[in-house]
């Protein structure tokens, strides 16, 4: 069993990640969290295999968020996905512990393909 945190404010999201993820993951467990605490509390309760977190959170910056991740556990991989512009963020993201960074809205295969590269440890496919 593959356990997969999903952290995003926004239901659609989560529920559009959890459908591309039940077609590319073997058996997955997916829990979700729509702010920066429940995440954390999470993390703190339960082993995960990967976030999935998204940069505009409400209760604080995912950015934020994803250094929490890192202190907590340094080796657990993250994918962050954002309305944001690659251009803008991908970097930032990257600086700060993230294994990849996706568009909301990439298609289906890009999304699989960024999780699944992080679960694997190896970078994502670019197209």
């Amino acid at each position: 069993m593959t356990r997969i945190l999903l952290v995003d404010d926004s239901d659609d999201v989560r529920r559009s990640v959890r459908a591309v993820l039940a077609g590319a993951v073997p058996d997955p467990a997916i829990g979700e969290a729509a702010d920066a605490a429940g995440a954390l509390a999470l993390l703190a309760q339960q082993r995960w295999d990967v976030v999935v977190l998204d940069l505009s959170l409400p209760d604080r910056s995912g950015l934020e968020t994803l250094r929490d991740i890192r202190r907590l556990q340094p080796a657990l991989p993250v994918v962050v996905m954002s309305f944001h512009g690659e251009v803008e963020y991908a970097a930032a993201a990257r600086a700060a512990g993230a294994a990849s960074y996706i568009a909301k809205g990439s298609p289906a295969g890009v999304i699989a393909d960024a999780i699944t590269s992080a679960l694997s440890g190896t970078a994502p496919a670019r197209s």
